[in-house]
């Protein structure tokens, strides 16, 4: 297959960067913190439970408001106050080398705040979490008190917000590179198969004109038919030229008006037969595939004999498979190694391959009785695809 464009090549680029630069492929810290909130709501629904089984067990017991107000105070601090704060530091903040030497200051520093603020806090409202039996104490006491009893807890709280956040983070980064290049490889797909269209569009056209130049002098009409004819198809094709996919429908449309062209320069020497299963018609195949498979035919089978050739297009389904076979009848009996497959061939081997992956097969054959038969294999599939799917398979 031939490589793409320089204009292909720099519009990938440009599309890389721009995807690279998008801004939507951060967290969202809200959902983050409404995550964050249900846990310290389920925390203190739990610490409530404990707190009051444990005090009525050592023989202090409390009222269930008591231990609820105690740890919906103590969560509310870390749900409402410090989560948020540390969620805000790891979003502008995000985890990677070029940042290291700021990092760590910074967390050290929000982990010191955090502590302090969340003591602070605990000892102002001392009485939401005093006990009954509690003795009363001075402030700067109690704020000790409060400092040797909640560093080493509020620590590991900060810890465990901090590493959430940046594992969401990283997962996010990672689901959004993921995209990044799925939406790329779609689009060197999509390149691809543009660029492989645009080989057999002028292969075709040109190979056309030569039989219109041909006829011109010895018959004018015939010529002036082939033209007009020419100018149908050229609109047909118009219409489907950025569809990686047609029905089978429209192909079996497109060529017969190929047929029409060219019974005109081959006049009584072509025959043509064309037999499609009424199952497979609305099926989709790829855009352009039947014309070269003909084209193929009357190339190595009727324009190299003398006599009458046949072309016979085939199509059914098979399981869940669409077989296509275009046998040219009483051609040669094998095809010249100079002429490999031919553009056509290896144009649609290659799409095939692109479309479907190994799902898509194009084999040839010589038949025994001289013929040459030209083979295609696809998934059956229907309705309208919108959007182009690159299969991921092994080099085949």
């Amino acid at each position: 297959m031939d490589h793409l464009s320089p204009v292909n090549e720099s519009n990938l680029l440009r599309m890389r960067d721009e995807l690279c630069l998008r801004g939507d492929d951060s967290p969202n810290w809200l959902r983050v913190w409404g995550g964050l909130l249900i846990l310290w709501a389920i925390f203190a629904a739990l610490g409530t439970w404990f707190n009051y089984q444990f005090l009525v067990v050592r023989g202090y017991p409390i009222s269930w408001f008591h231990a609820l107000r105690m740890n919906a105070v103590e969560y509310g601090i870390w749900g409402f106050l410090l989560t948020p704060a540390i969620l805000f530091l790891c979003a502008r903040l995000p985890l990677n080398r070029r940042n290291w030497f700021q990092l760590v200051p910074a967390h050290l520093s929000a982990i010191a705040g955090a502590t302090c603020a969340d003591v602070l806090i605990k000892t102002v409202l001392h009485k939401v979490f005093a006990l009954p039996y509690s003795p009363s104490v001075p402030f700067t006491q109690r704020f000790h008190q409060y400092i040797l009893h909640e560093t080493e807890p509020d620590i590991q709280i900060y810890m465990i917000v901090a590493i959430i956040a940046y594992v969401v983070a990283y997962y996010v980064d990672l689901r959004s590179q993921e995209r990044r290049a799925a939406e790329l490889q779609t689009d060197l797909a999509r390149a691809e198969l543009q660029v492989l269209k645009m080989q057999l569009q002028p292969h075709f056209l040109f190979n056309t004109l030569h039989s219109v130049a041909a006829l011109v002098n010895t018959d004018p009409r015939a010529a002036q038919k082939m033209i007009c004819s020419l100018g149908d198809l050229l609109r047909m094709s118009l219409a489907s030229a950025d569809l990686p996919e047609v029905t089978l429908r429209r192909e079996i449309e497109f060529l017969e008006l190929y047929f029409d062209i060219q019974k005109v320069r081959f006049q009584d020497r072509l025959v043509t037969e064309i037999r499609v299963a009424d199952e497979v018609l609305d099926a989709r195949v790829p855009y352009l595939l039947l014309q070269p498979l003909a084209e193929n035919a009357i190339k190595h089978g009727v324009a190299r004999r003398l006599g009458c050739g046949k072309v016979e297009i085939c199509a059914y389904k098979e399981s869940e498979t669409i077989c296509i076979f275009v046998v040219n009848d009483n051609g040669i009996s094998h095809m010249p190694e100079h002429d490999g497959l031919g553009i056509g061939l290896e144009n649609i081997r290659s799409r095939l391959r692109m479309l479907y992956g190994l799902e898509g097969q194009l084999t040839t054959k010589e038949l025994s009785s001289g013929s040459f038969q030209v083979e295609v294999r696809i998934p059956f599939q229907q309705g309208e695809r919108t959007e182009l799917n690159r299969p991921s398979v092994s080099a085949a």
